[in-house]
């Protein structure tokens, strides 16, 4: 098999970098992959920032163990959002497709076998936007069969796709006017948080690539794959970071059997059961329940 790049996003954070690069060298995959990493540059008015940017620069020039090394530093702030675009653009137009992390991410062992089998697997399968490392909080049925499901809304939380899906997204949105009428709709597709996070992009509140990226799978009415149990651990959520209390709906259950052959979903067809508990987890009450038990936990 012929592996997908992998790209990681990073800026001040030397020990998280340091944390998903180890995290991928513990899968097999690692040493037969292209790694790109792009670095933004430093905010001029934060003290300090600079030399953390020094550091994460020197961490990735010392980095081993893939099959090869390409970095690129970025001489001023560009910003996450506007360094996605650009960085993914740049390797998926020379490779076809893509593996995508940013640096608050870890990964399971069996997290590239994963990804890399979901690209060859649904390559050819126009219906499918992207494959995704991440799951949310949900139970999966006792009965169900496959190692992944078929769900509406993208996760940013490790993702990979394909240059034919990710050219045919807009990322002006320009007017954004015409696309008003389908906010109740996108809701009941993606969540009930949709709508806003787009809107408050269009207002420049957010800079959000993600939002933009889901707006592009709902305009196609086309689906991505989750694993059942997620992939990707959220260093940010896991008890670790600084800002992290002790209660979290980001706290989920990670895969722990290390399997390295998946078995796939064939129909694209969204499973009710698990489309239901998916949408409950995104849902207002589970937002407002989860923002009141981290400010008493």
């Amino acid at each position: 098999m012929q592996y997908a790049p992998i790209i990681i996003f990073a800026f001040n954070r030397p020990k998280a970098l340091r944390n998903v690069v180890c995290s991928l060298l513990q899968n097999t995959e690692a040493r037969e992959s292209d790694l790109y990493i792009f670095v933004d540059g430093a905010r001029l008015h934060k003290d300090g920032e600079l030399k953390e940017v020094e550091l994460v620069r020197e961490y990735v020039i010392s980095i081993t163990g893939f099959k090869t090394l390409h970095y690129t530093f970025s001489e001023v702030n560009k910003g996450l959002g506007a360094s996605i675009i650009d960085g993914v653009s740049e390797v998926i137009n020379r490779y076809g497709k893509v593996i995508v992390l940013e640096d608050d991410l870890c990964v399971q062992p069996n997290f590239l076998a994963f990804m890399n089998q979901g690209l060859k697997y649904y390559e050819k399968v126009n219906g499918v936007f992207s494959i995704c490392g991440y799951n949310n909080k949900i139970k999966i049925p006792k009965d169900y069969k496959a190692d992944a499901y078929i769900y509406n809304r993208s996760s940013s939380w490790g993702w990979a796709t394909w240059k034919d899906r990710w050219d045919t997204i807009d990322w002006k949105l320009e007017p954004f006017d015409i696309y008003k009428s389908k906010a109740r709709v996108f809701r009941c597709w993606a969540g009930s948080d949709a709508w806003k996070m787009l809107n408050d992009w269009h207002k420049g509140k957010n800079n959000s690539w993600a939002i933009r990226f889901v707006f592009a799978q709902f305009l196609q009415n086309k689906k991505c794959v989750n694993p059942c149990y997620s992939l990707i651990n959220n260093r940010g959520f896991d008890g670790q970071g600084t800002n992290c209390k002790s209660w979290s709906r980001f706290k989920f259950e990670l895969e722990s059997t290390g399997k390295k052959n998946f078995v796939w979903p064939t129909q694209l067809s969204i499973n009710s059961c698990l489309f239901k508990r998916a949408m409950w987890y995104n849902s207002v009450f589970i937002r407002i329940y989860s923002r009141i038990m981290y400010l008493i936990k």
